[in-house]
């Protein structure tokens, strides 16, 4: 057996079983010691805490750094490895039902298996995993692909739901008597430019590693960091939050214009008016939350049994332009040619005017706030991440299909309504397509449907982002949300999901949800864009997606795009949210403790550092430039703390290296680790004493060629020490009354 495992405390057995659960994605670590770093990690995090939790409580900032440099003294006892290797493997990784295998040499291995008949909670590994939904595994044969969801029923048939919402039954009219056919087609392919630019992305992140509950939060909190993850996730909650509002306040609009009491055209049953109007809308949003507390099969259930009537709405609008006879209905305001090139070119550019009297007239930004929710469900996929069986592939295929789906429908029915209604009709009747239907029934039920799906992914999904950020701890005041239901559900993230939509009732009726609803969304879709760029011009080694449709220039256009858009839309709408978002991860940055997720920004530090320091050539300094750069050795850093201080601020905006020998004699291992231990301990100081400083250490028998070694290979290319300073000689009284020289 290889040396290096022996010392660990490992095995053949737990090695393959580790390796066996890197594979199949249930470990986020990528190897055993990875594991176990991380567990040391973790531990030293909470007892650094709780040191300065005391030390805030009982000390000034003088007893702190003594407390620091006396864990920085050469005489600090070795990190026992042993210790933390010993811990039993697996410890925080959760359980995995598993059943042996014979080797062909009779050795018995234990893999991650399917076939026993236990069901058991699989949790997150480590702290890296904390925004993975729990999900119960079935090891039954089938069992655990047949609770989770596939491309079609876990992300086609959401996205297209999501997209082909309800504002192309209640405001498509709208769109074509404002801006005119021209108009309509551009405000699309825009919408539909920056969400397919944001879908590459998405593709591009969730081939790139494993993607969790939370879905589009996961992606950018473990991509650009918690502060990130945090302030984006939260505008994208409220987004998503909306856009199920938008739907359930449209949802009135079809069903008073044919059940109305005073103007319904089918049957005149319910009472009209504002309050009646919510109460419509709550019932709705009251429907779709007890749906979501069943589950996410039941939601995908209820989406493919529903969407059967989306369908043959949509199909039979796409026939009555071809099967419906001209004819005219002057109360109604109908003015219905065919299909006439004359109508065509009356409806093809721009005449913005007032929706009614005594209203400003409309802009090309307010059209384009209210038209681009109908673009925007491409996250329903993304956020059902953690019940698809693989999401690495069905996000990215699903996805895009429903998007190619839905562009061409869209283009079709604007295309044939421009064609064959007059503007008269479109601006003053925003249910044309009930009206001009040879089976007019179908609209509404197509409308109301359309309406109950939309408002289905709006609840489950905004309530599984919000159950991810809870569960990452960022915000103190979420975690009440971060549990399940024993069936996984989100059952409290869902429910103060409903009284926040409850709330967002009073906002007003769909011109008023909407352009809020696109902001929001926008801001989601800039910063996805903004973290695939960001690590594609890092050149993370991390980042290495297998979706090859992805390239920097899109992940550019598309954050480009969704700003751009905002500012036509609202641009003091867009400044305000921008302004949150700012709040939001201040917040996070300051109170939140540290994430071993890793942060982009470290990796462009890195990136640029390198590039410039390649750029400083020591061949062209001159003297006008010349600035001081120490190094400092220090042997006791009890009695250096003042040199330690002076140094940092004679550097004047120089090169600053603490420089210092351990001198000890043995194997490389043993003084490896015990270099590791100092280096931690010395790390803990400098950040104590704030000063500006770099660290280097020295492992030698004796001090002169340690010293050595420090000056001679202390810097980097340009950035090298120019001036060594050494602790002056001091005389401190002895034990009986001789003095000693200790050597600072």
């Amino acid at each position: 057996m290889p040396r290096f495992l022996s010392r660990a405390g490992t095995n053949i057995d737990d090695l393959e079983r580790q390796l066996a659960r890197v594979g199949s994605g249930e470990n986020d670590g990528t190897s055993i010691f990875n594991t176990h770093s991380e567990n040391y990690n973790d531990d030293d995090e909470g007892n650094d805490d709780s040191d300065a939790g005391s030390d805030n409580g009982n000390t000034n900032e003088f007893d702190r750094s003594k407390h620091a440099a006396s864990e920085s003294t050469p005489l600090l006892s070795a990190y026992s490895l042993q210790q933390q290797l010993q811990t039993p493997h697996g410890a925080g990784l959760g359980t995995v039902s598993q059943h042996k295998h014979k080797h062909k040499h009779g050795r018995k291995h234990r893999y991650p298996g399917s076939s026993s008949s236990s069901n058991v909670l699989a949790k997150a590994p480590t702290a890296a995993a904390a925004a993975a939904t729990s999900v119960v595994f079935s090891t039954s044969g089938t069992g655990s692909a047949a609770r989770k969801l596939g491309t079609w029923d876990g992300v086609f048939l959401p996205v297209t739901l999501s997209i082909w919402g309800i504002l192309v039954y209640v405001r498509m009219g709208f769109f074509l008597g404002q801006i005119g056919v021209i108009g309509t087609i551009a405000s699309f392919v825009c919408g539909y430019l920056v969400t397919t630019m944001t879908t590459l992305s998405i593709s591009a992140i969730s081939t790139n590693g494993t993607v969790k509950g939370g879905g589009p939060y996961y992606m950018l909190s473990r991509s650009l960091g918690p502060e990130f993850g945090g302030s984006i996730g939260l505008m994208f909650y409220a987004g998503t939050l909306l856009s199920g509002v938008l739907n359930a306040v449209a949802f009135v609009e079809p069903l008073l214009s044919n059940f109305g009491r005073h103007d319904g055209d089918i049957a005149r049953v319910f009472p009209e008016g504002v309050y009646w109007s919510i109460l419509y809308s709550s019932l709705l949003l009251a429907f779709c939350t007890v749906v979501c507390l069943t589950g996410a099969q039941m939601f995908a259930k209820a989406s493919t049994m529903l969407s059967t009537v989306i369908i043959a709405s949509t199909g039979m609008i796409l026939v009555s332009f071809v099967l419906k006879q001209p004819f005219e209905n002057a109360e109604k305001s109908i003015y219905y040619t065919g299909w006439s090139m004359q109508t065509f070119r009356e409806n093809l550019w721009p005449e913005l005017s007032p929706i009614s009297e005594g209203m400003a007239s409309e802009t090309f930004g307010t059209v384009l706030g209210v038209l681009f929710p109908a673009c925007i469900g491409i996250m329903a996929g993304a956020s059902m991440s953690s019940a698809l069986r693989k999401p690495s592939k069905s996000i990215p295929k699903g996805t895009l299909w429903a998007i190619l789906l839905t562009f061409t429908l869209y283009m079709a029915i604007i295309v044939a309504l421009g064609s064959t209604t007059r503007r008269q009709t479109l601006r003053h009747n925003f249910n044309v397509l009930q009206e001009i239907n040879v089976f007019p029934l179908i609209v509404p039920l197509g409308a109301i449907t359309t309406s109950v799906t939309s408002t289905l992914s709006g609840v489950l999904s905004s309530a599984s982002i919000l159950q991810a950020i809870a569960k990452d701890d960022l915000f103190a005041c979420l975690a009440a949300f971060k549990k399940l239901d024993p069936r996984d559900n989100p059952l409290r993230a869902i429910l103060i999901t409903y009284l926040l939509s409850q709330l967002a009732f009073l906002m007003g009726d769909t011109n008023a949800v909407a352009p809020y609803a696109t902001v929001f969304n926008l801001i989601m879709f800039a910063f996805v864009n903004f973290a695939c760029l960001v690590l594609k011009l890092a050149a993370s080694v991390n980042f290495r997606p297998t979706f090859r449709y992805f390239k920097a220039w899109t992940a550019f256009l598309g954050a480009t795009g969704c700003f751009a858009i905002m500012l036509v839309v609202d641009m003091l709408s867009a400044l305000t949210s921008t302004g949150v978002v700012v709040v939001l991860f201040l917040y996070v940055h300051y109170t939140c403790p540290p994430k071993p997720w890793g942060d982009v920004t470290q990796s462009l530090i890195y990136h640029q550092c390198r590039k410039f320091m390649l750029r400083l050539d020591v061949r062209k300094d001159h003297v006008k430039f010349w600035r001081p750069q120490i190094l400092l050795l220090v042997h006791n850093p009890r009695s250096s703390l003042q040199l330690i201080r002076f140094c940092n601020a004679l550097k004047k905006g120089g090169l600053y290296v603490i420089g210092h020998v351990i001198k000890g004699s043995g194997g490389f291992c043993e003084l490896l680790r015990e270099m590791q231990q100092q280096e931690e301990a010395w790390l803990r100081l400098i950040d104590v004493l704030g000063v500006k400083a770099f660290l280097n250490l020295s492992v030698d028998e004796r001090e002169e060629s340690g010293v050595r070694g420090l000056v001679l290979g202390a810097g980097l290319g340009g950035m090298r020490p120019n001036v060594v300073v050494m602790g002056f000689l001091n005389m401190r009284p002895g034990g009986a009354g001789e003095g000693h020289v200790d050597a600072s």
